[in-house]
């Protein structure tokens, strides 16, 4: 009788486990590993990324655009989205003072090793601190962080923000593309009644699976409608063939 494979009624996989897949890699690199990790999209596709170095890079290793950015940095500084730190280093660096924010411990753990001064481990979105910021940094493409609500994010900052105060991001075009499965994805969005670059995606890395979180992808002129509803001036600073430097200013 040939042998015949029937799908399991449900998956058991023994080796990874759910928690800070990011932290993790970034972990992994700074201990000397090579931070390798996959980000996964909710529709199944995958990349892989070897190495979580870009993350960090200095001023010198900035793409151009990120390096145009820092003449926008003001005196007190909110690093949303921080990562392995490189862009709050650079304030503290410039004498500035930088307050790093990730939800991911592992992300804050190496942000506090690297020299780090003020750190949080929260949600951009949960977080209300006490205090008031003149600068708000959303790069390495971090302005995707004000999902799956922008406007609602964009009021958020605006009440904890110093009179003149700026958000400093960077974004990818989301159709700047031609690939079939991205623009797919775009249209499956917009059916949902989403923007076409709200994405939902997690990292894994080879033991761990991280949580899914909503990211948003969007033109320049996308974004400054948002803005425009969340309280803020969106100006165009710089562009490349596929992302962009903007700047929001709270308007008064």
């Amino acid at each position: 009788m040939p042998l015949r494979w029937v799908r399991p009624s449900r998956t058991v996989d023994v080796m990874a486990q759910t928690g800070d897949a990011f932290g993790e890699a970034l972990l992994d690199f700074l201990d000397g590993g090579s931070g390798a990790h996959v980000i996964e999209r909710d529709d199944g596709m995958v990349e892989g990324i070897p190495t979580c170095a870009p993350y960090f890079g200095g001023p010198d290793a900035y793409a151009p655009i990120e390096q145009r950015g820092l003449q926008f940095i003001g005196e007190k500084v909110f690093d949303v989205g921080a990562g392995a730190g490189r862009f709050s280093l650079a304030v503290q660096e410039r004498g500035a003072e930088a307050v790093a924010l990730d939800d991911s411990a592992g992300a804050i753990e190496v942000c506090r090793r690297r020299g780090v001064e003020r750190v949080v481990t929260e949600s951009f979105h949960t977080h209300q601190p006490d205090e008031h910021f003149d600068t708000f940094l959303m790069m390495g493409h971090n302005l995707g962080l004000l999902a799956p609500d922008p406007i609602r994010s964009l009021q958020r900052l605006a009440a904890i923000a110093a009179p003149d105060a700026v958000i400093v991001g960077t974004s990818l075009d989301p159709y700047a593309t031609d690939d079939p499965a991205h623009l797919a994805y775009h249209e499956a969005n917009r059916s949902r009644g989403r923007m076409g670059g709200h994405i939902v995606l997690r990292v894994r890395t080879k033991r761990t699976i991280g949580p899914w979180f909503d990211y948003l992808f969007s033109t320049f002129d996308e974004l400054a409608d948002l803005a425009r509803k969340g309280g803020w001036d969106a100006e165009l600073v710089a562009s490349d063939e596929v992302r962009y430097l903007a700047v929001l200013r709270l308007r008064s």
